[in-house]
């Protein structure tokens, strides 16, 4: 729920109630992160986002003493509010930044959770700071949590950005409250070369404009890349890392685990890791939905390859975690003709399915909202990708071929294998087909994992 200033004067909570000020607010995640954290916790309460000008944040906040129970801070109010609270725990004091405040006791105590998110971060990636060198993109007040954590962790830090000034005032202020801490300020065309940790700060790559990088290339000994961005969730600057070398990780799960750390400032209640990874997998999914219609204009996600790729399996999963239909077009084939596709293959033969094949992905792709799983075979008929690429993102499952025949050879029902020659017949039809789906897909993708065959596609979107 979204509430004005004016809104929130004449707002009454029906229960237990959490907020998010900021301005401007946009579209945030913040309400329904919070509500599926209270969920996981079983506790009954409300978290609303309310859109605070500066000059109304005194209001804004007497208002929340009386009617809230916590509140949480974006921009511009991160810093603005430290003078309206009764105290201030120590990493908030010395990073000039509060995200979140507790009403305890008559008291309003600020603290910051960006930082604990962030360190989960790393520590869910098992990546150690203490005597890496890490270069540090950036200078706001993402870059003041990453550059203290690092500090306090033993980093050897190097901060850069557009405005060498602005970096500056950034490294005096981790020295100032970590006295020990290393940190030095570079142009980015003089960043040390054997940087082992990049972190990008910066909004530079953020959708729309998610081409972009803060940087051309990446030093080569990188082994870690942190984006506080996560809309994409792989960033430009993301991509820059070599796979074979180098783990990445977006800013999604840092959203995550600040917002559980605020929760239990407020209530107590802890979470459990698996909570947080479900509710994790839920946001991807979400956003993936938020992706197929801002960015590529699309309404379905069309899952194609060869048979036994694991369309069906990974479609069912993607719907479940994006709350789209699945349907699967074989199966919607048969319940249209009343009779299994072996019977018609049978009974008709394999010209007769194209064609029924060929009117009702026609008519599945007049439908919105859904994850639809394609035949082996569809993408043959350009008339059929036409189709279903109208309102669908195409996306291919490259699915290695020794475990395609490990989950063909589960099934008896595929009637362009069956007999003798059928193990033969799939390796022809096989390589016969890989080019093309290649050649008609939006995106492929692949993984003998199907856990990492999901993820991948919706990380793709």
């Amino acid at each position: 729920m979204l509430l004005t200033m004016e809104e929130f004067r004449a707002y009454q909570p029906k229960r237990e109630t959490y907020a998010l000020f900021g301005w401007p607010l946009g579209h945030t995640m913040s309400p329904e992160l919070h509500a599926s954290l209270f969920a996981a916790s079983g506790r009954e309460a409300d978290y609303i986002a309310v859109a605070v000008p500066p000059e109304q944040l005194q209001e804004a906040f007497d208002l929340a003493r009386q009617k809230l129970g916590g509140i949480n801070c974006t921009i511009p109010h991160k810093k603005a509010i430290i003078p309206l609270l009764d105290d201030v725990d120590t990493a908030a004091r010395d990073l000039h930044s509060v995200n979140t405040v507790a009403f305890r006791g008559g008291k309003a105590i600020g603290y910051n959770t960006d930082i604990l998110g962030f360190a989960e971060s790393l520590t869910r990636d098992k990546v150690s700071l203490s005597g890496k060198k890490v270069l540090l993109i950036g200078y706001g007040g993402a870059a003041s949590v990453m550059a203290y954590h690092c500090a306090r962790e033993g980093a050897v830090l190097t901060i850069t950005g557009r405005d060498l000034e602005k970096a500056q005032v950034l490294q005096q202020q981790i020295v100032s409250a970590v006295p020990r801490a290393k940190v030095a300020v570079y142009s980015r065309r003089h960043i040390p070369r054997d940087v082992q940790i990049v972190l990008n700060s910066t909004p530079v790559g953020m959708f729309p404009k998610e081409e972009q990088a803060p940087l051309h290339y990446l030093p080569r000994k990188t082994e870690y890349v942190f984006d506080a961005i996560y809309n994409p969730p792989v960033t430009a600057t993301m991509r820059l890392a070599n796979p074979k070398k180098a783990k990445t990780r977006d800013g999604l799960f840092m959203l995550v685990m600040q917002a559980a750390h605020a929760q239990t400032i407020w209530t107590g209640d802890a979470f459990d890791p698996a909570a947080c990874e479900t509710i994790l997998r839920r946001l991807y999914g979400k956003m993936a939905v938020k992706r197929l219609s801002e960015k590529h204009g699309k309404q379905n996600i069309v899952l194609c390859g060869f048979m036994g790729s694991g369309k069906t399996t990974i479609g069912r999963k993607l719907a479940r975690l994006t709350g789209l239909t699945f349907i699967d077009a074989d199966q919607y084939l048969e319940d249209k003709e009343g009779r299994k596709i072996s019977d018609i293959f049978a009974a008709e033969g394999e010209a007769y399915f194209r064609d029924r094949e060929t009117a009702y992905l026609k008519e599945l792709s007049q439908k919105s909202g859904i994850v639809l799983s394609l035949g082996g075979g569809a993408v043959l008929r350009e008339e059929n990708v036409r189709a279903v690429k109208s309102t669908g993102l195409l996306i291919h499952l490259d699915t290695p071929y020794y475990r395609i025949l490990k989950n063909l050879s589960y099934s008896d029902s595929r009637p362009l294998i069956a007999g003798p020659s059928g193990q033969s017949e799939t390796t022809r039809l096989y390589h016969a087909r890989k080019g093309t789906y290649h050649r008609v897909s939006d995106v492929s993708v692949r993984s003998p994992k199907i856990s990492e065959v999901l993820e991948k596609v919706v990380k793709s979107i």
